[in-house]
């Protein structure tokens, strides 16, 4: 009891002082920081229960308020411990699969949940801003073009002195997508870090439930509708409507990205030269980027061309 005392308090602590680093530092390692704020969280909920887990939520929540004010504070318990909570609380449900073992929840389905947490997190942060009588675009604009604006001013290493319509034009697009990508780089960290909470509570042996098998990652079909409606919301959408819609098909495009690259590791897996094989396909996808939209399309194709499931077949038939 003394011990999940302890790691109760301690994973809420560790939660807020990640989240509110930035208040304290401000550097660049500290904005990293915060992306992995939830790790401590999944961790005590992975392996005390989500009831802990709140109870955690709670102590980040009251560390973050301390370090960056209520306002923060409210921002970790939407963005950060409400994610947390809600996937941590699906991934412990289970049943009997009729053979005498255990059928847990999917992970596909963990994810799912999880970007539809960080989407809503998301419009809500749009809903603040509208309700405050604010344009979120034209805020994010001019807070960029601000920071872009002094290093054309002051000629920072590798940029030149002058343009301001350079760094007006560079700042209108960043912002167009900026909620989107930093919506899904939540995504993908809350999924890191859920991932790493797991291995470290089988790791100490205080896990309630085994590793998911991510190579078997499937969408439910819910995300699939999300993504086209927003996608023709985009296209179709003006104004607000098409800036909202275009966002959040960034970041429903996140889910079949992973599940392309589930599908990439599940078909490297044949192969004796897999882990340099996808080293180097990583790496492209780092460098080039638009690498990326062919694996979120294969993430989408998988469901109707069944790729894992053919070279499965073809290497057992081998076998």
């Amino acid at each position: 009891m003394g011990r999940d005392l302890v790691l109760l308090a301690a994973g809420g602590v560790l939660a807020g002082f990640l989240f509110g680093s930035t208040a304290v530092a401000g550097s660049f390692v500290a904005m990293l920081l915060v992306y992995f704020s939830s790790l401590p969280l999944f961790l005590v909920a992975l392996s005390l229960g989500v009831f802990s887990g709140l109870g955690a939520a709670v102590i980040g929540a009251v560390t973050v308020a301390f370090l960056g004010g209520p306002p923060a504070g409210g921002i970790f318990a939407v963005a950060v411990a409400l994610p947390a909570l809600l996937v941590s609380y699906r991934a412990l449900l289970n049943r009997p699969d009729g053979q005498g073992g255990t059928e847990w929840y999917p992970p596909g389905g963990l994810l799912a949940m999880l970007c539809g947490a960080i989407a809503a997190a998301m419009l809500c942060w749009i809903a603040i801003m509208l309700g405050e009588g604010g344009d979120p675009r034209l805020f994010l604009q001019r807070t960029i073009e601000t920071v872009i604006g002094t290093a054309f001013r002051t000629g920072a290493p590798g940029v030149p002195v002058g343009g301001a319509e350079v760094a007006s034009n560079l700042a209108a697009d960043i912002a167009a997508v900026l909620p989107g990508m930093a919506a899904s780089m939540f995504l993908v960290a809350h999924a890191a870090s859920g991932i790493l909470a797991q291995r470290l509570a089988l790791r100490l042996d205080i896990a309630r439930r085994p590793m998911p098998a991510w190579s078997e990652l499937t969408l439910p079909a819910w995300p699939t509708f999300a993504l086209g409606i927003a996608c023709l919301g985009g296209i179709a959408g003006e104004g607000l409507l098409e800036y909202i819609a275009r966002n959040l098909a960034i970041v429903f495009a996140v889910p079949f990205l992973l599940q392309g690259m589930a599908v990439i590791h599940s078909v490297a897996a044949g192969f004796r030269a897999r882990r340099v094989l996808l080293v180097g396909f990583y790496l492209m996808v780092a460098f080039t980027g638009w690498l990326a939209l062919p694996v979120v399309g294969l993430g989408m194709a998988e469901p109707y061309i069944r790729l894992r499931e053919r070279f499965d077949l073809r290497r057992k038939g081998k076998g």
